[in-house]
């Protein structure tokens, strides 16, 4: 008797995976007499040597010697218990999951949607809709009641007793849209629910669709007009934002100011520069005004237009108003629909997340059931509704010995047989939290067809490490990869941090390798508009305090002027380098990003011994290096390690 599917399902999973490496050969070394495979060692070296070669070549025998090592740490991990902990667990579950869920996509269906919405992608529709709603799991009654409510609907549009426009404020449950006569505006590929976008692009211009069924209700879309996409766009803005419900000075004193800016863009000051000192859009302000690129319905409707009008890059428009205050858009970059290669790895990333995606799913079901011999019994499910009491659908009934009473078979799969009190105990788990059907009938079909698809899946994928290698080096390598990370925390990176003393032992005992080279000691001034540039000049050459004219100046606008400060070792800051050698007060004769720049150089500082504080980061990864080196000559000694010389020298000749 199967009390809790999905618990047994993970159990099989659990105790299956370790008896996979039983049925590989050839071992190719041991540690304490734990095998540790040839083609394990295989696959990862062939993963990981064109990145080696690059970064630092290494012979067979020189990686063979850094994978022991690899495995004596992992080993210790597990000595520690390391992979007995929640966090562990929780992590290598959910990475598990992000590799299995491929093998549960149906490539066939999944291209054809892909390709699919690439061909919608390049056209945006303008549609409308009216939307009559269902209840929460509708029953056959509800579903029939709405389907004929908004058949009559198209009945009385299609033979002129009504417009569509009327039709959708009157009957319409979307509000948003009935208000503009059920009209959507222009759209794009899943900027709706896969049944309505289909409809939307494949109904005819100027036609109305049948009704069409989404998770919403029931709805007849009409299709207004096409064109080709507009792909995305990438601009500037600047805004002087007005709260809502302002009042009429507060208007007025938005509009004077952005029209003032405007001024200033005309007479060919920096757009950047002039966003980075005005726009209230503080996010987009400290990048001169730049937004991401965006496509249609990301913006508001205004702004959207505004943006798309211009055509030709570093034109701008004329001030404008949205619901979030006045604007001024710069055009940077017009983007067309990428070529379908280009555009493939995010359009299957997005079919996988839309809805469309249970497409593929069912397909792969499908194939599942036929690979494994499904077969199902309705007589035996139906005698389930018999069986149930009114009170399951109020969460409410508490059955008992229904185990001896339901012992007929509801489907059998890969040579298991589930029984009718299988389903029940199924049912029973989800009672409380799930929505009830209309009748007992419909219930107990919604959760036979869960059970069934719960089973199969968690069936196969219990399976995946067997039926695919390829799949069991993934999560082996993932698994041994985070139990790496934490026992490098613990015995080398976090005791490196922690042990202070050890830290400055060892720093004494190496101090030779931590030294300074000449360095300049400077202060480097950056101003952004010329007239204040003028008076930090005069301002340096009095001998007034950096800070001082900077807290002076910065009151107004707070990144007026910049203030870096040294010493600065040769190679380290490029405006530095470019002054090196002189003394004394520097104004730079280039601007650097628009800004004057102004360098004070009060002296040089020759080389010697670095203090522990000044190259504490640098220290501490020696000190981690060598605590790894004294750490795993430990576990050498501490675990027996066996190297089967003739297998490695078998499969030498591969690499």
């Amino acid at each position: 008797m199967i009390r809790n599917a999905i618990a047994a399902i993970a159990l099989f999973v659990t105790l299956s995976l370790p008896t996979f490496a039983q049925q590989k050969t050839g071992v190719l070394f041991t540690i304490d007499d734990e095998p540790v495979y040839a083609d394990e060692f295989l696959a990862i070296y062939r993963k990981n040597k064109e990145i080696g070669q690059q970064l630092d070549p290494k012979s067979p025998q020189e990686y063979l010697q850094m994978y022991i090592d690899f495995k004596l740490k992992v080993k210790e991990a597990r000595t520690q218990g390391l992979d007995t902990l929640e966090s562990f667990k929780n992590e290598f579950n959910n990475y598990r999951a992000s590799l299995a869920r491929p093998y549960f996509i149906d490539n066939t269906v999944k291209e054809a949607l892909v390709n699919e919405a690439y061909n919608r992608m390049l056209k945006d529709v303008r549609a409308g809709h009216i939307m009559l709603e269902l209840p929460q799991n509708p029953g056959p009654s509800d579903t029939l009641r709405v389907y004929n409510e908004i058949l009559k609907i198209r009945q009385d549009i299609l033979s002129g007793k009504i417009t569509f426009e009327e039709a959708a404020r009157k009957f319409s449950k979307d509000t948003y849209s009935a208000n503009n006569g059920g009209d959507l505006g222009f759209f794009t590929v899943f900027n709706m629910v896969y049944p309505f976008e289909t409809a939307a692009y494949n109904t005819p211009i100027g036609e109305l669709s049948m009704p069409i069924r989404t998770q919403f209700g029931y709805h007849l879309v009409k299709k207004y007009e096409e064109r080709p996409a507009r792909g995305q766009v990438e601009v500037a803005h600047i805004m002087v934002g007005v709260p809502p419900n302002a009042d009429s000075a507060t208007v007025f004193e938005a509009e004077k100011k952005i029209f003032e800016i405007f001024e200033k863009i005309k007479s060919f000051e920096p757009f950047d520069a002039l966003a980075r000192q005005y726009s209230d859009d503080k996010s987009s302000a400290r990048n001169g005004g730049k937004l991401p690129p965006f496509g249609i319905n990301v913006m508001v409707k205004e702004f959207e237009e505004k943006a798309f009008s211009l055509t030709i890059p570093s034109t701008y428009t004329e001030p404008f108003r949205t619901p979030y205050g006045f604007h001024i858009i710069q055009l940077i970059k017009r983007y067309p629909i990428p070529q379908f290669e280009e555009a493939r790895a995010e359009l299957e990333a997005k079919v996988q997340r839309d809805g469309r995606g249970n497409l593929s799913r069912e397909a792969v079901l499908q194939k599942l059931k036929e690979e494994y011999n499904y077969q199902e019994y309705p007589k035996n499910i139906n005698a389930i509704a018999k069986y149930l009491k009114p009170a399951y659908l109020k969460n409410e009934w508490t059955p008992e010995n229904y185990e001896k009473k339901m012992k007929k078979p509801v489907f059998t799969f890969a040579g298991k047989s589930f029984t009718q009190a299988d389903l029940i105990d199924f049912m029973l788990l989800n009672q409380a939290q799930d929505a009830k059907s209309e009748t007992l009938e419909r219930e107990v079909w919604k959760n036979f067809h869960r059970f069934v698809e719960t089973y199969i899946l968690s069936y196969e994928d219990s399976r995946l490490e067997e039926k695919y290698p390829d799949f069991r080096y993934l999560v082996n390598e993932y698994r041994d990869g985070i139990l790496l990370f934490e026992i490098m925390e613990r015995e080398v990176w976090g005791k490196a941090l922690k042990d202070t003393t050890g830290l400055r032992d060892f720093f004494e005992k190496h101090r030779q390798f931590y030294q300074w080279n000449e360095r300049m000691q400077a202060t480097i001034v950056k101003v952004t508009t010329d007239q204040t540039a003028n008076q930090v000049e005069r301002e340096l050459k009095r001998k007034t305090p950096v800070d001082t004219i900077a807290n002076r100046f910065n009151r107004v606008n707070p990144l007026e002027i910049t203030v870096e400060k040294g010493p600065f070792e040769k190679g380290t800051n490029e405006i530095a380098d470019i002054v090196w050698g002189r003394k004394g007060l520097y104004r730079m004769p280039d601007k650097q990003d628009g800004r004057t720049v102004f360098v004070l150089i009060e002296g040089y500082i020759p080389p010697g011994p670095k203090k522990l504080e000044e190259t504490r980061g640098l220290v501490i990864t020696d000190y981690q290096n060598h605590l790894e080196k004294e750490w795993l000559s430990s576990l050498r000694t501490k675990y027996t390690v066996t190297v089967h010389q003739e297998v490695f020298d078998t499969i030498s000749r591969e690499l």
